[in-house]
């Protein structure tokens, strides 16, 4: 090899050793986080599956979620959701009845998040853990104008430990 060639080696050895720590680092939280993928299916509060819903909506969530200190933190993102659109969002945290985790209900932690031109959107939940909890699952939907039965949902497919 030539020195111009080992030159180029250990310069880009160096940068990609510079640019290493920075782009692996995360935060404890982030380390713990579950990384949960999210699929079109309904659930009741309690998780169990609802099969009378059909399933609706191409976009593309996931959640990570985590806890510490006696809070439970969610991260969720959406991608080819529509554009400019307001979707809700849930921690539903377990265990917990069939009915009863609507925003506002104990053990929940209640949100919003609005996609971009792209349909690009993400939002961070955090609230403390409930009395008895052991677990957290999230579920991302968009409200429908003229029905219960939401327009588009998304739910996590496990619930993540806290």
């Amino acid at each position: 090899m030539t020195k111009l060639t080992h030159t180029a080696i250990v310069a880009m050895a160096l940068s990609l050793m510079a640019i290493t720590p920075a782009t692996a680092s995360a935060s404890p939280e982030q380390a713990g986080a579950a990384q949960m993928p999210m699929t079109s299916k309904w659930r009741a509060c309690d998780f169990t599956l609802m099969k009378w819903p059909a399933a609706t909506g191409d976009a593309r969530p996931f959640a990570q979620v985590s806890s510490s200190a006696g809070t439970v933190t969610a991260n969720v993102t959406i991608h080819t959701a529509v554009p400019n659109t307001h979707y809700d969002v849930r921690v539903i945290q377990t265990p917990r009845p069939s009915i009863g985790c609507a925003p506002g209900a104990p053990g929940v932690i209640a949100g919003g998040l609005q996609t971009d031109g792209t349909g690009v959107g993400g939002v961070s939940l955090v609230g403390p853990v409930a009395t008895d909890a052991t677990g957290a699952w999230v579920i991302v939907t968009r409200p429908a104008a003229h029905s219960q039965t939401p327009e588009e949902f998304y739910t996590t497919t496990f619930i993540a430990a806290i």
